[in-house]
């Protein structure tokens, strides 16, 4: 029992992980939400226009802000160890995790991409494509010449989003960890469901990809606990 409580967050979160891969595996949700937003009579995707005239700044333009935030935090980190920015020293550790958090969780997202094999929904047969649909843990079909892998699974590009929810853990204050983890989580949403409406992302892929991002994140505040004893964020007063 003791182990559970301690444990409890990093448990539940792995459960819903594994909950959402065999559902993804063994169902067509994935499917029943692409078939919803995907214009079979035109063949196109509710933002596939919308990304041909402003992908510059709902996607592009928002990796870059998410780059110039980490950059502003690498020198807030850097300030801290100036005698005459000293007030910045309490949260030093909070700049590093969140900075990790935003250079690994991509990083990984990128690195499970290779693993995976999986395509996108736009690349497949069922979406106008020319690549069979397959499942995360099913093989492709015998008959099947690869020529390229499939770069689809995880969700790349909603990790830098949800590499924010790193911000719920840098207060041990109820209201600012609920404001700054929520903020981090609807940019991601954002970014996630933006690329599910290209048709680049199945939902299992997104949620698979913030689940993630959370269980890293809760990992690394528990490897670097802060100020207090026993707890996974820092103290801000």
């Amino acid at each position: 029992m003791q182990f559970f409580q301690q444990y409890r967050t990093i448990l539940v979160i792995m459960v819903l992980f594994i909950l959402n891969l065999l559902v993804m595996q063994y169902t067509d949700f994935d499917l029943f939400v692409q078939d919803y937003v995907y214009n079979f009579q035109s063949g196109k995707w509710p933002l596939e226009d919308v990304h041909s005239h402003y992908g510059w700044l709902l996607y592009t333009g928002i990796k870059v802000g998410l780059a110039g935030f980490a950059v502003l935090l690498m020198a807030l980190f850097a300030l801290s160890y100036k005698s005459s920015f000293a007030f910045l020293r309490q949260y030093r550790r909070s700049f590093a995790c969140v900075i990790i958090s935003m250079m690994l969780c991509p990083l990984l997202a990128s690195m499970g991409k290779q693993v995976t094999n999986v395509y996108c929904p736009y690349q497949i047969e069922r979406y106008g494509g020319t690549m069979p649909y397959v499942k995360p843990l099913s093989p492709y079909p015998a008959s099947f010449k690869q020529e390229k892998r499939g770069m689809g699974f995880p969700a790349g590009h909603a990790a830098g989003g949800f590499a924010l929810l790193s911000l719920f853990f840098v207060s041990k204050h109820r209201k600012i960890q609920l404001l700054l983890g929520g903020a981090g989580l609807a940019v991601g949403i954002f970014m996630g469901v933006y690329q599910i409406l290209r048709g680049q992302h199945y939902i299992g892929d997104t949620l698979v990809t913030v689940l993630g991002c959370l269980l890293f994140n809760v990992l690394l505040f528990r490897l670097f606990p802060g100020q207090q004893r026993g707890h996974m964020y820092y103290k801000t007063s």
